[in-house]
């Protein structure tokens, strides 16, 4: 999985949670983005996460980006197999 296709699949499990996901997803799909701009727009995702005042919220959103991160430290296609999964259970969590 590619460092575009973790966003997409990130900013598809995210979108109900944050509105503005849909969007971005459109045009990361649409190759509006190139690799520094797609490290851009995570890094201002996260600032977003940081000043979110709903605690819960805040709490998925921080879990779904560490989650993300690991990945692409780890970039193994092994561990990449889970991060859909692992991105779907974060998320449904009460």
């Amino acid at each position: 999985m590619t460092k575009k296709e973790y966003i997409i699949t990130f900013l598809d499990k995210v979108k109900d949670i944050w509105e503005p996901a849909r969007g971005f997803a459109v045009l990361m799909r649409y190759d509006i983005f190139n690799d520094q701009q797609i490290d851009t727009f995570f890094e201002l995702f996260k600032s977003v996460v940081h000043s979110t005042n709903d605690q819960q919220r805040k709490r998925k959103l921080q879990l779904a980006i560490d989650n993300i991160e690991a990945i692409k430290r780890k970039e193994k296609k092994s561990e990449s197999i889970h991060f859909e999964r692992d991105l779907d259970a974060i998320l449904t969590e009460a």
